[in-house]
């Protein structure tokens, strides 16, 4: 070949390597980012698993990959992170054709949430051109990082106080389908009670026992407004602590739990409430609950509206409120009242720190439990 061609040759070989790299650098590029955790508690560990495979003839010698999250998720690895209102991540990858690559990246959940990932922003350039390329891919990257649950120490005597109140709540009327057992006649007893095959066998009259016609509910009311101009958010992350650790305590002594409060649901915007329940599944709706609670997002409801509304429905007798709030502002009292003046009596857990005025309600009704934050 004559030289002076090799030019023209190497610079045709160019535009034609430009024009494939342009046409064809992201077919069969894929990129799947997976927490490795469904669902962690605040300060446990876990991995984010980042896989990005290319099925294409091309290499990519040069490929950023970008995402975010929710800031509260902090990654070991700094280098590749920024921090604003979000947390933003690249990473940069190397790849030859028809190779897939793994990396793990390491994090710690510091706060409480619902964290996810929709998107991943990719960014190609070719050793040979300064062009630089972008592409996105659709990710559906979910993980919750449920509230912590506070020291038994904390709850034992309020807690004992509501299972004594939840106890003493059965209602005196049994349910003539259900069968508990056998036991002797008293004259106050009804005759339609009376088990006529038993008291034949013993030669003295039985009867027989039935269980209650329902079972005790607590309904935990948390109120997430703020206490004041200026004070720690730790304080509302409290009171959903301990609304969680409560929920879970009274499910494990098989009460059925419910809950009410005027927070947003991150995801759908709307209120947050659940119907009672008290199994095991019913713990993990809580906690999931209590993770999408969403503190930034304004315009809460009226915490005195909401329980108006509660309280207007036909709700059992055997129902108990249990009051979080670390606000003890008009709203907060006047709900406060309102569930009182239904049952009679309240109890009012508080998140406080130390330099806050540690002052109740003057309603002797109300039992006001002051938490310290620590």
């Amino acid at each position: 070949m004559p030289i002076f061609l090799i030019p023209i040759v190497l610079f045709l070989l160019y535009l034609a390597e430009r024009w494939l790299f342009n046409k064809y650098w992201e077919k069969g590029l894929s990129v799947k980012l997976d927490f490795t955790d469904v669902a962690v508690t605040e300060g446990d560990e876990t991995l984010l698993q980042e896989v990005i495979t290319n099925r294409n003839f091309i290499p990519l010698h040069i490929l950023q990959v970008n995402f975010q999250t929710d800031t509260g998720l902090d990654f070991t690895d700094s280098s590749n992170c920024s921090v604003t209102d979000r947390v933003n991540v690249l990473d940069v990858f190397s790849l030859r054709f028809y190779e897939r690559v793994t990396r793990q990246l390491s994090l710690r959940c510091d706060k409480r949430g619902y964290y996810n990932i929709l998107r991943t922003s990719l960014v190609a350039s070719d050793l040979f051109s300064p062009d630089i390329h972008y592409a996105t891919r659709d990710q559906n990257t979910e993980m919750y990082v449920y509230p912590k649950e506070m020291p038994g120490q904390k709850i034992d005597l309020p807690f004992q106080q509501m299972m004594g109140e939840v106890v003493s709540k059965r209602f005196l009327f049994e349910d003539n389908f259900t069968f508990r057992g056998i036991r002797d006649y008293a004259p106050t007893d009804s005759m339609g009670d009376i088990n006529w095959k038993a008291s034949a066998k013993t030669g003295g009259l039985k009867v027989n026992l039935h269980d209650y016609t329902s079972s005790p509910e607590v309904m935990i009311v948390l109120n997430i407004d703020e206490p004041g101009i200026l004070f720690e958010t730790e304080l509302l992350e409290d009171c959903i602590r301990y609304a969680f650790t409560f929920a879970k305590a009274f499910i494990n002594e098989n009460v059925p739990v419910s809950l009410l409060t005027n927070g947003k649901d991150k995801v759908t915007g709307e209120t947050i409430s659940l119907e009672a329940g008290a199994s095991q599944d019913h713990i993990r709706n809580f906690a999931r609950a209590l993770a999408r609670i969403e503190l930034t997002s304004g315009g809460a409801v009226s915490m005195s509206d909401l329980v108006f509304s509660e309280l207007s429905r036909n709700r059992s007798q055997q129902l108990t409120y249990l009051y979080i709030s670390t606000s003890r502002r008009d709203d907060a009292i006047n709900a406060a009242k309102e569930l009182t003046d239904k049952k009679g009596k309240l109890m009012w857990i508080c998140p406080l720190t130390r330099s806050m005025d540690e002052a109740g309600t003057m309603d002797n009704r109300i039992t006001f439990v002051r938490m310290i934050h620590e």
